[in-house]
């Protein structure tokens, strides 16, 4: 199952969005002439012993109205009508190239089924398949996207969408003609048409990978990344050649069926808002090129042009299946003139035996996988991220996709694909692996902002530098500044070893300044600033996208500045800590903000002895938090836990544990409960609510059940405090936002307000 899969349907707001900025490029595009296509094959014409006019059909790029070609091909079929050779331009040539590779309309229709149209638009790969170190940088506030900084310039990706996902479903769906350059060897002949963006003229693929002219041909400016093309950048063929009627004819077609399903002009009445012009400009700049090919169409040629409701535009992708009703009803509405070119059932039968079976006929066993790796990352880690793809075994495309994830999930490559090749008579697999074109440094930028009840909002701002990819294992650092309420400085640097690069050593400096509040029986009587040194280093081994085991010291410095109140359950003016600890950690969420699948669990163990480290105390103590998500279409349901216990000593005021706080105890102000033991079960429900500003919004309720103490024999569930909230959120580019209501027994209650990760 590709990535972009999912049963859910999804808001195609995000598609809009990026669609919205591929406009404005094309606005930036003047449209040009279509170059001269090279003489094609369309087919012999010839059915037994029937002759016949040879059929060419032309399908033109739209978008999401593109789902109208299937319903298209459907009624073609059931009209026994032969189709001779294929030209298509954008999602005309993604229907058109999947058609003549060898799928079937059953298998069209499926696709548009179960496509999930938001993970390909945003070239996501699902987060269970990313790096465990990447979904570290989910830890933070940092948001996710990360311009390169380089030579002390910005540099933005050449395209918003790399394509990964889309990338993997083209490869999915040519598989069938898989090693045919020919594209007149397919099993109808067929056309690109792609543009080149440097001078705007129609380039017109007829041979090479198939799938690389596919996605060449839909590569929307700004949008979609472009394609390298021997000395060409080749974008969507729409700027230059939206309804390629002049290649079906060059090809050979003696009658064109041309599918337009470009949108017409709106009437001045109907713009009323900036998506509306952005649309009208799309469709001003491909409407000559539109025009002019469809005057190409004469005596027994057919357009068949879909009346599509007004509502059913270019970017609805999650309506697509929608349109393939409008292209079936459009060509039975020409019944009649296609029936001309009908075959009765025995000569349809014989067009179809006519046509080249597809070379993949069963899945060819994996002989050996090349690998062309244009990155400065060693074969060898990627090779181990790729282990599942076995030698000797069937091609089997779940665990090549899965594999290849994994090695986009390291976050260092623009793309890593796949295509089937031959050596002499071996079968194997070809993976490519581009890098970044704006990597390998990047700058990233973060908010947080949260408040509870009567206590002052804690806000910051971030900016953190990254440089990766330092070496060929794959070393990276990072440095990353807070200024707000609490600052901080810190410096990261990993560095794996070995040569999968799995085991791994990362040192880290930090120095910051935060919020010390002190409550006694409710009540808030202290406020306090920790300002702490910090330097701790540690050894472990990352288990692939997982988990990770490691184990390190640390050593800590640090000054307590008494800000309001009496020092009264404050640490000391100045203490040591020296610490040991051992830790295991496993994520599979899928969504860091608002999670959906999986497990996120984290158990640690750390000492302290005066002996060693230079600490001040004598202590030993347990940590355990683990949640789990599992959803029911837009409803989710997710179990938490947590449990801290001393296991040995006294630890000191910040090292006890402390709780309250949104999600934690909500009603409570944040950690206004302090222990050397706390304890806390959880069960939240939340709800896909829709959009806010073209963003997922949520809304839930929670249930918890907790309590921090000071002795172990009061531990108990009879002890603690029950409480619960109601939330609603929404996930935003600068990170999730939650406003929430928190009532816990014994009448304690706040309101919350919180920017950044809470579950």
């Amino acid at each position: 199952m590709s990535p972009a899969r999912a049963a859910s349907r999804r808001s195609p707001v995000v598609a809009s969005f990026l669609a919205l900025l591929g406009a404005l490029a094309l606005a930036c595009t003047a449209t040009a002439q279509p170059a001269d296509p090279a003489a094609g094959q369309c087919g012999s014409g010839t059915t037994g012993e029937q002759e016949r006019p040879r059929i060419g059909l032309a399908l033109s790029g739209g978008g999401a109205r593109g789902g109208a070609h299937i319903g298209v091909l459907r009624a073609l079929e059931e009209l026994r009508v032969p189709i001779d050779c294929i030209a298509g331009t954008s999602i005309g040539a993604v229907v058109g190239g999947f058609y003549a590779a060898g799928r079937s309309v059953d298998e069209l229709e499926e696709l548009v089924r179960t496509i999930d149209w938001d993970t390909a638009f945003l070239n996501i790969t699902p987060r269970e398949m990313r790096s465990f170190r990447r979904k570290r940088d989910d830890d933070s506030f940092l948001v996710r996207q990360r311009p390169g900084l380089n030579r002390g310039e910005i540099e933005l990706p050449i395209g918003l969408v790399q394509g990964q996902v889309i990338d993997l479903i083209i490869a999915e769906y040519t598989l069938p003609a898989s090693g045919i350059e020919d594209f007149d060897r397919l099993r109808v002949p067929f056309r690109a048409v792609a543009a080149d963006i440097a001078t705007g003229e129609a380039v017109v693929l007829e041979s090479g990978s198939l799938a690389r002219a596919i996605r060449a041909s839909m590569a929307l400016p700004a949008m979609l990344t472009p394609v390298e093309y021997e000395d060409g950048l080749l974008v969507d063929g729409g700027i230059a050649m939206n309804l390629p009627v002049s290649i079906a004819r060059e090809m050979g077609a003696d009658v064109v069926i041309a599918v337009d399903i470009s949108a017409s002009l709106r009437e001045r009445e109907e713009l009323r808002s900036v998506l509306d012009v952005t649309s009208q400009l799309t469709n001003l700049l491909t409407r000559e090129g539109v025009e002019r090919e469809r005057e190409l169409l004469v005596g027994e040629d057919i357009l068949l042009q879909p009346e599509f409701g007004p509502d059913l535009t270019s970017v609805d992708f999650e309506r697509m299946e929608e349109a393939i009703e409008y292209g079936y009803r459009i060509a039975m509405e020409h019944r009649e003139e296609l029936e001309r070119y009908s075959l009765d059932p025995e000569a349809y039968q014989a067009y179809l035996a006519s046509r080249p079976v597809p070379r993949l006929g069963e899945m060819p066993i994996v002989e050996f996988v090349r690998l062309v790796n244009r990155s400065r990352i060693a074969e060898s880690v990627l090779r181990t991220r790729m282990r599942d793809i076995v030698i000797g075994e069937p091609l089997e495309l779940e665990t090549i996709e899965r594999a290849i994830s994994q090695a986009y999930g390291l976050e260092l490559f623009q793309n890593v694909r796949y295509s089937v090749v031959s050596e002499g008579d071996a079968t194997g697999l070809e993976i490519e692996v581009v890098p970044r074109s704006w990597g390998p440094n990047y700058l990233q930028l973060g908010m947080a902002y949260s408040s509870s009840g009567d206590v002052d909002a804690v806000f910051g701002l971030a900016a953190s530098y990254l440089r990766t990819a330092i070496n060929p294992l794959g070393g990276e650092w990072r440095a990353t500044f807070i200024v707000g309420d609490e600052p901080a400085f810190t410096l990261d640097v990993y560095q794996p070893f070995g040569e999968k690069a799995l085991f791994f050593v990362e040192p880290i400096f930090d120095i910051r300044r935060t919020q010390f509040n002190a409550f006694v029986d409710g009540r808030l009587v202290a406020e306090a600033r920790l300002r702490e040194l910090s330097a701790e280093v540690s050894v472990g081994r990352e288990l692939l996208n997982w988990g990770e085991l490691r184990g390190g010291a640390r050593r800590i410095e640090g000054e307590t500045r008494l800000h309001v109140g009496e020092a009264v359950n404050v640490p000391p003016p100045d203490y040591s800590r020296g610490e040991f600890f051992l830790r295991f950690s496993a994520d599979t969420f899928d969504n860091i903000a608002f999670p959906r699948s999986g497990v996120l669990a984290t158990a640690e163990w750390r000492t302290s002895s005066p002996g060693a480290l230079s600490a001040d105390d004598d202590y030993g103590q347990l940590l355990v938090d683990a949640s789990y998500a599992k959803t029911w279409g837009r409803h989710t349901f997710l179990s938490t836990l947590r449990y801290d216990a001393t296991v040995s000593g006294t630890p000191p005021l910040d090292r006890a544990f402390r709780i309250g706080g949104f999600l934690d105890l909500s009603g409570l102000a944040e950690e206004q409960l302090i222990g050397k033991y706390a304890m806390r079960i959880g069960a939240s429900y939340y709800r896909r609510i829709g959009d806010l500003a073209l963003f997922p919004a949520f809304a839930g309720i929670t249930v918890e059940l907790g309590n921090a103490w000071d002795a172990r024999d009061d531990v108990s569930f009879g002890d603690a405090l029950l409480g619960g909230s109601i939330w609603a959120g929404v996930d935003t580019p600068v990170g999730p936002i939650y406003v929430g209501y928190g009532r816990t027994e014994n009448d304690l209650d706040a309101a919350y307000v919180h920017l950044g990760r809470a579950f």
